[in-house]
């Protein structure tokens, strides 16, 4: 059984730019300005200017690929599974005879890092890596979750800010904020468990 959140937007490249296309844009250009890859090694120091400057567009195409990757949706469902509040509903309602609760969080903050990373090879040799570095968090004012048998059923978000920070070795690229109502359309069919051998 496939579960998802749909968000809109529900990538984090979305999040960050109305284009896509955008974050090759701004990525590149961090790269180039500040001379990122020749920060992560002497291998790059040594390549002439015209493979650095492929290598600079390879490089954030893969970048923003990654970030086109990051689900927010994905984020967001596996943050509320892992809260006490509804794990210990999960608890509460395990079992056949276990019944059901609605669960109402108060504005609450959800908070994800990931380091993604593009190693590039040089002649089948890896030449060095390049660490980005992504930052969601979430303010969300309010979500009723439906539990039930040991299984989060439903939600039901109020409004959300969400703001995404995206770098590279440090360097920021881009960080937005976006205010709006979750548009959450949720399937989550018989239900996510919050506790095993629900």
């Amino acid at each position: 059984m496939t579960v998802f959140i749909e968000t809109d937007p529900s990538t984090a490249d979305l999040l960050a730019f109305a284009d896509p296309r955008e974050a090759v844009r701004d990525l590149g250009a961090v790269l180039g300005a500040r001379r990122v890859l020749e920060t992560v090694g002497d291998g790059v120091r040594r390549l002439d200017a015209t493979f650095r400057g492929d290598l600079t567009g390879s490089v954030a195409q893969a970048g923003a690929r990654l970030l086109g990757e990051l689900d927010l949706g994905t984020v967001l469902l596996v943050a509320w599974t892992r809260y006490r509040a509804l794990v210990d509903a999960g608890h509460r309602t395990k079992g056949p005879d276990g019944g059901a609760e609605v669960v109402r969080l108060a504005e609450h903050t959800i908070t994800s890092e990931h380091a993604p990373w593009v190693e590039v090879l040089v002649e089948g040799q890896q030449a060095y890596r390049v660490d980005f570095g992504v930052k969601l968090e979430f303010v969300i004012a309010s979500l009723n979750a439906y539990v039930a048998h040991g299984r989060l059923t439903n939600l039901h978000a109020g409004d959300c800010t969400a703001t995404i920070t995206w770098s590279v070795r440090d360097f920021p690229i881009k960080q937005t904020k976006f205010a709006r109502s979750i548009p959450l359309r949720v399937r989550l069919g018989d239900g996510i468990p919050l506790v095993r051998d629900a």
